[in-house]
């Protein structure tokens, strides 16, 4: 009689999820008990959200930024991977939104032995997929409930996006980290007729990085006539005062006082963790300040995991900093890593580290009369960045490096790299159709 699963749970499977289950996936057979991994996410396909950017604005290629999963898992049935959401989490319990008995899980309680939370952080408008409007549109008819998380429907929400930036005139972007950077470029060399404005809290944009790269993202700037406005911060009483001009456009002003109109607002309040989305006729604002680690689930199991800004505290092992929690690891975006820049290389490292430290201590729990070897120290890697600066040039940096400045861009920023990472083959565009 076959012995019941001990289950390895990867809550997410992003850049850091996917990298954990490929870890877990080549040594799962090497290991003497029934162990098997169940990667719990709430996307039929994996999201390069790398390339949302360009392709809310690009039409064309939007398609090629869901890579289909695959199983790379060699010993049959040790490998499970569900589409769901994870709606609580106990000591050894997570609470699914949906049961799968198909697979021997006749209720949403999947028990585990290990996990680790890779569930990333929330992406802001205009390229949160998973965004209210989109959600809101479709949950509310049951016969289409099923749609959100889809390729489909990742594809029709940047569809959307490039339909409501190619007919605005006059584009107002919030926040200028590479998000918003890359948002600007990419509209006014799509779309050079249009009048850009990238509004920055800071006196620098990036920076994390060179004076060099600051210098050149507005040498970039000032190539594709974008206006740039440092050192002032959107005041939010002005969001809240839906004021609007002569002309319908929607007006808010910084909180030095200047004003500025727009006839599109997209908002993301994280201080309050709510979020919001409301149009006017023409023109998008598109707040792109930043975004929230999705440690809500994290918190059902005891809000005191959680640091002050609002990530999963962890050792430098990467196990919840919890003496009761430390079968369970946090990495990426969600977890507090000792000021590692979030990033998917980041999380694609620490998911690596955290699921070797997890066959360690099913080692060592398998052999416990062996010597084993101690668990792996994570390291912070030196800050690493690249941002495209429209759609032929770029700039890239790691650490105290020189800059890197690239001007051989492709359109679809080699989308079938990240396929071909997961797996596939690709011979032409139509093979990252499905």
């Amino acid at each position: 009689m076959q012995q019941p699963y001990k289950n390895i749970l990867v809550m997410g499977a992003a850049y850091g999820g996917q990298a954990a289950s490929k870890i877990l996936a080549e040594s799962i057979a090497k290991l003497k008990g029934n162990w098997r991994i169940v990667v719990v996410e709430r996307n039929t396909h994996f999201n390069h959200v790398y390339a949302f950017p360009r392709f809310s604005v690009l039409p064309g290629h939007e398609y090629k930024a869901f890579v289909r999963y695959l199983d790379y898992c060699k010993k049959p049935g040790a490998f499970l991977q569900l589409n769901a959401q994870i709606l609580s989490l106990a000591s050894h319990t997570a609470t699914l939104d949906r049961a799968f008995p198909e697979h021997g899980i006749p209720t949403p309680q999947l028990k585990f032995e290990y996990a680790i939370y890779a569930l990333g952080g929330s992406l802001p408008s205009p390229v949160n997929v998973w965004g209210p409007r989109l959600d809101a549109k479709l949950r509310a008819d049951p016969a289409t409930a099923d749609i959100v998380g889809s390729k489909p429907s990742g594809c029709s929400w940047l569809q959307t996006a490039q339909s409501v930036i190619a007919a605005a005139p006059t584009i107002l972007v919030v926040g200028g980290g590479a998000l918003g950077i890359q948002l600007a470029t990419d509209t006014a060399a799509v779309h050079p007729g249009k009048k850009v404005t990238l509004l920055h809290s800071r006196g620098r944009l990036m920076p994390r990085f060179s004076q060099e790269m600051h210098d050149e993202i507005m040498r970039q700037m000032a190539h594709h006539n974008i206006n740039v406005i440092l050192s002032e911060r959107l005041d939010m009483q002005s969001v809240a005062e839906k004021k609007t001009n002569k002309a319908g456009q929607r007006v808010v002003r910084t909180v030095l006082g200047r004003e500025l109109a727009a006839d599109l607002l997209v908002r993301l309040l994280f201080s309050s963790l709510s979020a919001a989305l409301t149009y006017s006729r023409s023109s998008p604002q598109l707040l792109c300040t930043g975004q929230k680690p999705n440690t809500e689930v994290l918190a059902t199991l005891d809000p005191s995991l959680l640091a002050e800004n609002g990530r999963a505290r962890i050792t430098r092992t990467l196990q919840l900093d919890a003496p009761a929690h430390e079968h369970i690891f946090a990495v990426g975006d969600c977890a507090d890593a000792f000021n590692a820049l979030c990033a998917g290389h980041n999380a694609y490292y620490q998911a690596q580290l955290a699921a070797r430290n997890i066959l360690r201590l099913i080692e060592r729990e398998e052999d416990p009369d062996t010597e084993h070897e101690a668990l792996e120290l994570y390291e912070p890697l030196p800050p690493a960045i690249k941002v495209s600066l429209g759609l032929d040039r770029g700039v890239m940096q790691t650490g105290n490096e020189p800059l890197v400045i690239s001007d051989h861009g492709h359109d679809d920023l080699q989308c079938k790299l990240m396929w071909e990472f997961h797996g596939h083959t690709i011979k032409s565009d139509d093979d990252m159709r499905e």
